[in-house]
């Protein structure tokens, strides 16, 4: 975690939403290939209700950082929120095709079923 990121956390915490995303932007800007940056600023995306926005940030980090896990269950939880259960199923069936014991897509995908 960079420093920028920890920043933001702090930001989060203190419910100082718009600060947050300023950080997390930089820190994305920073360093485009960091997948938990654009990971988290798609978390930040979901919280604020923007959530093309954060879909564009999870396909981002899955691209960049295809066996990045923490992606692919937030866009699977995002597509849930928006009633889209089978590009929910979807993207956890992908996700264990690259980690077939990964106990929380397991789970989710059992869930979805």
């Amino acid at each position: 975690m960079t420093h920028v990121e920890m920043m933001a956390e702090m930001m989060v915490a203190r419910r100082e939403l718009a600060r947050a995303m300023e950080l997390l932007r930089k820190s994305v800007a920073l360093r485009p290939d960091y997948p938990d940056a654009i990971n988290n600023l798609g978390v930040l995306y979901v919280r604020q209700g923007k959530n093309g926005e954060a879909e564009q940030q999870f396909t981002a980090c899955i691209r960049i950082a295809p066996n990045f896990d923490q992606a692919y269950l937030n866009l699977a939880r995002l597509y849930v929120l928006e009633q889209e259960k089978e590009k929910a199923r979807g993207i956890l069936q992908t996700l264990l095709k690259l980690q077939p014991d990964h106990k929380l897509a397991q789970q989710a995908l059992g869930m979805l079923n």
